[in-house]
Formats: C-alpha cells, sequence, structure tokens
C-alpha cells in the first residue's frame, strides 16, 4: 500500500491469545503456546527495507496444525438438543469449547525440510546471500526446528538467531514481532542490519522476506 501511494504509512499488527484453545491436557502442544501482541509502523523511504514477499501453503498437511472442532459443531450440537426435547437454547447442555491440536512430527519435518527451502528463495529473490545477513527471525514455533533451519540453510556464525520461544513461547502471528524486538533490544547494534524472516503455521501457510531491521 505505501510503494502504491495509496497509504503513506501502515500500522501492521500480530496479536493472540492461544490460551483460550489449550486443552492443558495435551503435551502435543499445550506446553508449547503463549499469548502475544507486537506491532510495526511501516512507511515510505529513500530505499527499500522491505524484500520481495515468498508465500503460499500446502493444503495437502492441512490436518497437521488444526481445531478439534468447530463453533458451528457446538451451535449445531445445541440446536440438536433443543430439538430433540423442546425447550430453549439456554437449557441445552454446552458442548466443549474447541481446542488445538497438532502433529508435531509432521509439523516438523515439513517446517526443517521444507521451509528452509522458502526461506532460501526470500534470500534468492531479495538479491543477498546467508553472509549479508545480520539477523534470522523465524517464526518461534519449536527450538528445535529453529536450530535444524540455521543447519539446513548454512547460516554463519556471525548470524544473531531468535530464540525468544524459550521465555515467550509460541505466541503464532506475535512471534516474529516479539522475537525482533528482544533482539533488537539485547543487540542494539544490529539495527540497521539485514535480517531474514520467515513465518509458518496452520495451513499449512508460509512467507518469507529479508528486512532491515529497524
Amino acid at each position: 500500500m505505501v510503494h502504491a501511494g495509496t497509504a503513506e504509512y501502515v500500522l501492521v499488527v500480530g496479536v493472540e491469545k492461544l490460551s483460550d484453545f489449550i486443552d492443558n491436557a495435551d503435551r502435543t502442544i499445550s506446553f508449547l503456546l503463549g499469548d502475544g501482541a507486537g506491532a510495526v509502523v511501516i512507511g515510505p523511504a529513500d530505499s527499500a527495507g522491505i524484500g520481495p514477499s515468498v508465500w503460499g501453503s500446502d493444503g495437502s498437511k492441512h490436518q497437521a496444525i488444526r481445531m478439534s472442532h468447530s463453533l458451528l459443531d457446538i451451535r449445531d450440537a445445541e440446536l440438536a438438543s433443543v430439538a430433540a426435547v423442546g425447550g430453549s437454547l439456554d437449557d441445552a447442555p454446552k458442548a466443549s469449547w474447541p481446542t488445538m491440536r497438532q502433529d508435531g512430527q509432521t509439523v516438523f519435518r515439513w517446517a526443517v525440510w521444507e521451509m528452509a527451502k522458502v526461506a532460501q528463495r526470500a534470500l534468492d529473490e531479495a538479491g543477498v546471500t546467508a553472509d549479508d545477513l545480520v539477523a534470522f527471525v523465524p517464526h518461534q514455533a519449536n527450538i528445535r526446528i529453529i536450530d535444524e533451519m540455521v543447519k539446513q540453510l548454512k547460516l554463519p556464525e556471525h548470524v544473531e538467531v531468535a530464540r525468544d520461544i524459550v521465555d515467550a513461547g509460541n505466541t503464532s502471528a506475535a512471534s516474529i514481532p516479539l522475537a525482533m524486538h528482544r533482539m533488537l533490544q539485547e543487540n542494539p547494534a544490529l539495527s540497521g542490519g539485514l535480517a531474514l524472516q520467515i513465518g509458518f503455521g496452520a495451513g499449512l501457510v508460509f512467507g518469507a522476506q529479508v528486512v532491515v531491521l529497524p
């Protein structure tokens, strides 16, 4: 929108409240998730600060991250109960609240092998190499995924890697801005350098780009 001239400044926000969708008895995902929010202002500049986006989806694995059931299932169950016994919707027994489910091994393999390729494409589209980076800020999904992606991309030792998940957990859409903010707080000298960012999640969907750190 800024590049096209339809807006001078744009506020981009990523917010998640994943605690609303956690089943504390599900050890495959519940301990990973956190609540968070992050925002950034995008505006005009003399030189590009955001590289071309590489994005897409892999619908063949749409069940790898999913909900146990939908809110529509709750409504339908309550309506069916009312129709069967009479009365009002207020008197109907309440169906269980939907919670997140994950096939961890499927997500891990896909994220490590396929997302490393997407990240490399983002570098290629931006016309830079891993040596040009000062930081790697991936979606904070899993520390093992992050560490394996670093190996797959053969990132040089000088590249700082965001691992905010160890404190903030997986905050989904908020994880990259939170991780970037913490990285710049701890390493202010990185400001103005190039960072590779990549996000991925339910769908399975993905997006990656190289940006100039604010």
